[in-house]
């Protein structure tokens, strides 16, 4: 295999090599010219010996024949994949030759792309934002862009998230040098149906994360309240009993039903009017991230039982000191959030 050249080169520009031969006239050494103009030796020489030969200082035509895609035409195939028309350099290739009658290698088109900055990313999923999420996420954002850390820490952050024993996105990549696709290394076990999943409940304040629910059946509004009873009251009570506390939850049905509206009336609950569509608001999400990692590093489990029982082992790291910090430290980004939402317009963010 023949090996290319990979360092860069610097080429000097046609008004320093002019100095360089006018300076080589009057009489300078290359070393003294070289100190001058800032050009290392071996290249004024060079210089000087090109245009004694050439008797002009012009770099002669590069070899090969002209490209066979002008700047216009890669521009136009640029945009193409821009604007989601062309997924890979294979199709990219393919318009190429059906457009412009041109044959080029997909290799030749992923090297467009890269000249014309492209790169490729991984896809992010994110909620659908319609012009009116946006509109109340900024509203939320501008209400709430003065609030300090101190106030953000008034609020205990609480939601419901779904706990998979084969969770999607699980694969990941893998080096290998086997050309089998059946290489047992390359194989991601798969269960019909997901495998054992359970829906919990649970929520974090400034002082770490609190007790977590598991729902065995469909959750209504009246079982809701229950949770709410049996496991909010309690940390409100120990935690914010002589401080403002306030409590924040998502628009789930369950959440803004009456019967549930009724319960916070009263306790006399101060509830965080909450924008839809935002979990990057919601910094309970990365808590979450936090407890299904940690989970992953024990073996799949078989059942949902098993599975509610392996979640309940590893608990007490989510109530270490060390995961408690981390949490102040999301509670300590939510003012930089308020201001990258209104930058962004009620738009999606990086959170």
């Amino acid at each position: 295999m023949v090996k290319r050249p990979t360092r860069s080169y610097h080429r000097v520009d046609q008004a320093t090599r002019g100095r360089i031969v006018a300076l080589r006239e009057q009489g300078l050494s290359i070393r003294a010219i070289a100190s001058q103009v800032k050009v290392k030796a071996p290249t004024v020489q060079g210089i000087i010996t090109r245009f004694n030969t050439r008797h002009h200082l012009n770099d002669l035509p590069k070899p090969g024949g002209p490209p066979k895609l002008n700047d216009r035409a890669k521009r136009l195939l640029a945009r193409t994949v821009l604007t989601g028309e062309t997924r890979s350099a294979v199709e990219l290739a393919q318009v190429a030759r059906a457009h412009y009658g041109i044959e080029i290698s997909s290799r030749t088109a992923l090297r467009l792309l890269h000249e014309q900055g492209l790169k490729v990313r991984h896809t992010i999923r994110k909620p659908r934002l319609t012009a009116a999420h946006k509109r109340s996420r900024l509203e939320f954002a501008r209400a709430h862009n003065y609030w300090t850390v101190n106030d953000w820490k008034q609020v205990i952050f609480s939601d419901e998230t779904v706990i998979s024993a084969f969770p999607e996105g699980s694969h990941g990549l893998v080096w290998t040098k086997t050309a089998d696709p059946l290489d047992p290394r390359l194989i991601v076990p798969v269960v019909q149906g997901g495998g054992a999943r359970i829906m919990v409940w649970g929520c974090i304040s400034k002082y770490g994360f609190h007790d977590l629910i598991c729902f065995k059946d469909t959750v209504d509004a009246a079982r809701y309240v229950e949770v709410l009873e049996e496991y909010l009251l309690p940390v409100v009570q120990q935690y914010f009993l002589r401080q403002p506390c306030i409590f924040q939850q998502d628009g789930a049905s369950i959440h803004t039903a009456r019967l549930t509206q009724e319960f916070f009336q009263a306790q006399d609950l101060q509830v965080l009017e909450w924008p839809p569509h935002s979990p990057d608001l919601n910094i309970i999400e990365h808590v979450w991230h936090y407890l299904k990692v940690e989970l992953g590093k024990w073996l799949r489990a078989t059942s949902k039982k098993d599975l509610w029982e392996k979640v309940q082992q590893i608990l007490p790291t989510m109530w270490s000191p060390e995961m408690t910090e981390k949490m102040n430290d999301l509670y300590e980004s939510l003012p930089r959030r308020m201001k990258v939402i209104i930058a962004a317009r009620g738009g999606h963010t990086k959170y």
